[in-house]
């Protein structure tokens, strides 16, 4: 194989995108990826240091769609109607990109892919702050409902849900459970 024109930094990471997707976040490797793009490994390396910043470029790639989708989905919504849309988007963008959430969630100690799991962190937030969640409980509130709906994904991703009723369905169901909780805990403590 000869390097092949037009060869970009972006390209790689779409073909990356693409590669992690299709076949898993450990598919991915610089001769799997390399082979995609018709070029020879070492070749790779004229555009990126290695699989480590692929990795990271990745995840922060991955977080970036799921908190810009987040957003989006839920302007002009208020409190229930916006947690419930992220929902339902969120275990959508995990069941239509499962190679990117995995990668979202892969070298959260780089500084980059840490800033947009904050940013993402922060945006849940501030869809759980309109039920009057108290700031010491915030993190709680943000931590439970991310692992309520990376659940539903994960699982739906596995073909774990055998039954015929919408995952949508239960999706909605179990989020509404949820801020009945967050409401009862913050009326508790009032």
């Amino acid at each position: 194989m000869s390097p092949r024109m037009g060869v970009t930094h972006e390209k790689i990471m779409d073909i990356a995108a693409e590669i992690v997707d299709k076949e898993g976040f450990s598919a991915l490797t610089i001769a799997t990826l390399s082979k995609k793009l018709n070029i020879r490994p070492p070749s790779l390396y004229n555009h990126v240091s290695g699989l480590h910043e692929i990795q990271a470029t990745l995840a922060v790639k991955g977080l970036s769609m799921l908190c810009e989708k987040g957003i989006q989905i839920t302007e002009g919504l208020d409190k229930e109607e916006a947690v419930l849309a992220f929902a339902r988007q969120y275990v959508q963008f995990v069941r239509e990109h499962p190679g990117l959430y995995e990668a979202a969630f892969s070298h959260m100690n780089e500084k980059e892919v840490n800033i947009e799991g904050e940013r993402l962190a922060e945006f849940v937030q501030s869809i759980m702050s309109r039920f009057g969640v108290k700031e010491e409980e915030m993190t709680h509130v943000v931590r439970g409902l991310r692992s309520l709906l990376h659940g539903f994904g994960d699982i739906s991703n596995k073909k774990g849900f055998q039954r015929k009723e919408q995952l949508e369905e239960s999706v909605s169901y179990a989020v509404r459970l949820y801020i009945t909780g967050v409401l009862q805990k913050t009326d508790l403590s009032r």
